[in-house]
């Protein structure tokens, strides 16, 4: 396994939005069910030890659970913060599978990185330039592979209908006012679905898989689950950590004075591949 390893640049509006966040989210970011593994792998009909390019890696909830499975993994994020933890993480397992990259979607080219048979991306596909780097990709995944993408609805805005959800968007509204979406996607409006930046591209053939996940999550959970994301920037709340947990912890207490609460979520793999594959 290598360390991370610095790449010749990054896309400015990648970096930052999670700088800070490694502990949080290697701590608070619930790891993918097994099932999502094993359609990926069956669906796919990747062996191991193939190579797989995980994009926007994270601190390595993908990149992990891969290479537990003996497939050789190079991943590849923005932050080297992130990279540092999922590095760390991997040590600590043992794992000798993962090379850790430092890039993003705008520098994979040069990056020196060999062919793939499957690129994933967990929960960072809709940061890029989603035609472009699927143009790219194009050129770096082997004849018969694909892409694997994974999102979750479990931000605190697709559980507005729940205690928990409106808790935390009346916290950060009153400590952040419109400010709290910092990284401007939903001020940018309804962005085209996935699906549809797919059948568009190289890898126009979709397969959609779906897994509902029901969760305990205590006040401490929720809280952190929060400062793992974006929309509490470090740039906003600059040094109001402490307050926000404070505030939260009060809400979040008043709608529900046992701590926990019932989530429900659902993770969604979409596997994408060539026409003829």
């Amino acid at each position: 396994m290598t360390g991370p390893r610095p790449g010749t640049g990054s896309a400015p509006t990648k970096r930052g939005l999670f700088c800070g966040k490694a502990g949080y989210y290697a701590r608070y970011r619930r790891p993918y069910p097994p099932g999502v593994f094993d359609t990926l792998i069956s669906r796919s009909g990747i062996v191991p030890p193939a190579r797989i390019l995980d994009l926007g890696c994270g601190t390595g909830n993908m990149a992990i659970p891969l290479a537990e499975r003996g497939f050789l993994v190079h991943a590849v994020d923005p932050e080297p913060e992130m990279l540092a933890e999922g590095h760390r993480r991997a040590s600590a397992m043992h794992l000798e599978e993962i090379s850790w990259h430092s890039g993003s979607d705008g520098t994979l080219t040069s990056l020196g990185l060999p062919r793939f048979r499957l690129c994933t991306m967990g929960l960072s596909f809709h940061w890029m330039d989603r035609p472009a780097v699927l143009a790219t990709l194009d050129s770096l995944i082997e004849p018969g592979g694909g892409i694997a993408c994974i999102s979750r609805n479990d931000s605190f805005f697709t559980h507005l209908g729940n205690s928990w959800g409106g808790a935390v968007g009346d916290v950060l509204r009153e400590m952040l006012g419109d400010a709290w979406d910092y990284s401007g996607r939903l001020a940018r409006g309804k962005e085209d679905r996935h699906e549809e930046i797919f059948m568009a591209s190289p890898f126009p053939v979709i397969e959609e898989y779906v897994f509902p996940v029901q969760e305990e999550l205590t006040v401490d959970e929720i809280i952190g689950l929060q400062l793992s994301t974006s929309y509490a920037a470090p740039e906003l709340l600059a040094g109001r950590n402490a307050e926000f947990r404070d505030r939260l912890t009060r809400r979040l207490l008043d709608r529900e004075p046992s701590g926990r609460f019932t989530d429900e979520s659902v993770v969604r793999l979409l596997l994408a591949s060539r026409e003829g594959a």
